[in-house]
């Protein structure tokens, strides 16, 4: 065994052990101990330097260390499959794109001719890993980006680069190895292909996954929306059933006085709790998350005074689940301040040529700070509050097709959504 390439080999699993616990406090914010980082360098860089070492003349070399590093990184760090696969792979794809490049910085080299150099090999073992950490850097970033794109296209970027980088880099070593047989490169072509089916169907697999959540999540929004609806006409027939059995009662008796005083109670009840053109409304998400707030503020003593021009219906290219969590955000927080001040809010929703405008103004107490109102944790009535107004932001900043103005004018504070309707394209 050549020692001095064993101690290189070592050293560099050392600096992938390090790379890798980094993976995983960027990606999944692990918060390991220091005990479990110490062990797992440890580990980790004696043994993949010494397997590396002993397998370097077999075709089987990537599945030696991909087998004993995925168990490693479950068994010391607690990580599930998944996430331990894709931290060694991506460290193997940063060392595989370290060494297609070494050629460049070291011209006229071979893995044979830097096998008998120590110096060369450590020169070409660190700058390898030096790529390797330059790629891990690009996580944070990347998921950042990656969170912000719709499904369908984070799906097919994630695709598409682990498909390239996989295809590129398995084969970046014959770029500067003379001694390549055709046996070790069809093994190693099989292994490549296998790692990209592979991933393509871990990644279908997903996909099919999220597609199914997300089904479900609106089917369970529709459900809950059309109970809503329901209850409310149950109690809407339960309560007529009993007003026309106490005004048919008051006939029989001739209680003229009481009936007239009984009816005009009934009117002004009416007028103050319902407004027929929410009925105006055929979508059954909006009508539902509408009425359910307007039926808390009536309980909060609240008046709603709202106002819908045209018939709402489709609402283009938004989920509806999510464009209601934001409605439900606005209203909660509408209703709340209102309790305080003039116990009335004003809806107003407008379906016109090239947009669906909904508006929601209540007055304020004191005028609110527009820069800070959609932090995540800022608010004016204490701790533990403010989360509702940031995430309600972060669903309309994934849509580019929602337009959404806050104003502050008069002690009105008035949150508008203009959604691009296309009627108008």
């Amino acid at each position: 065994m050549n020692y001095d390439v064993l101690l290189i080999n070592i050293i560099s699993a050392l600096l992938g052990a390090l790379y890798i616990i980094y993976y995983f406090s960027a990606a999944f914010a692990y918060n390991l101990t220091s005990k479990s980082k110490s062990f797992f360098i440890i580990t980790f860089g004696l043994l993949n330097g010494t397997v590396s070492c002993l397998t370097s003349t077999t075709a089987l070399k990537p599945v030696f260390l991909l087998t004993l590093s995925i168990a490693l990184i479950m068994a010391v760090l607690k990580a599930p499959f998944i996430q331990a696969f894709l931290s060694f792979s991506i460290y193997i794809i940063g060392l595989a794109i370290g060494n297609a490049l070494i050629p460049v910085i070291i011209p006229n080299q071979t893995v044979a001719t830097l096998q008998t150099q120590p110096l060369l090999l450590l020169a070409g073992n660190l700058f390898a890993s030096l790529v390797a950490f330059l790629v891990f850097m690009l996580v944070r970033p990347i998921k950042k980006y990656i969170k912000m794109i719709s499904s369908s296209d984070r799906f097919l970027l994630l695709l598409t680069a682990a498909t390239i980088a996989v295809l590129c880099t398995t084969f970046a070593i014959h770029l500067y190895s003379s001694n390549f047989s055709k046996n070790f490169y069809l093994i190693t072509a099989a292994i490549s292909i296998s790692y990209c089916i592979f991933t393509i169907l871990m990644w279908f697999n997903a996909l099919r996954h999220v597609i199914r959540e997300e089904d479900l999540k609106q089917q369970k929004f529709y459900n809950e929306s059309l109970r809503s609806t329901l209850f409310e006409l149950r109690r809407f027939r339960h309560d007529w059933i009993n007003n026309l059995t106490v005004i048919a009662s008051m006939i029989k008796m001739n209680k003229t006085a009481e009936l007239k005083q009984y009816v005009s109670e009934l009117i002004d009840q009416c007028s103050s709790h319902i407004n027929t053109q929410i009925f105006d409304i055929k979508n059954a998400g909006l009508f539902g998350i509408l009425s359910s707030k307007i039926n808390l503020a009536a309980e909060k003593g609240i008046s709603v005074n709202m106002s819908v021009i045209g018939e709402i219906e489709d609402i283009p290219d938004i989920k509806i689940s999510e464009l209601c969590e934001v409605i439900g955000i606005f209203m909660d927080n509408a209703i709340e301040e209102a309790v305080s001040v003039d116990k009335s809010i004003s809806v107003n929703i407008v379906n016109g040529e090239s947009f669906i405008e909904i508006s929601i103004s209540n007055s304020c107490r004191t005028a609110p700070d527009m820069q800070k109102i959609y932090h995540e944790g800022f608010s004016t009535k204490g701790t533990g509050r403010g989360m509702g107004l940031a995430i309600a932001k972060k669903i309309i900043n994934s849509y580019k097709n929602i337009l959404h103005i806050t104003t502050y004018e008069d002690n009105v504070f008035t949150q508008t959504l203009e959604i691009a309707n296309k009627k108008g394209q």
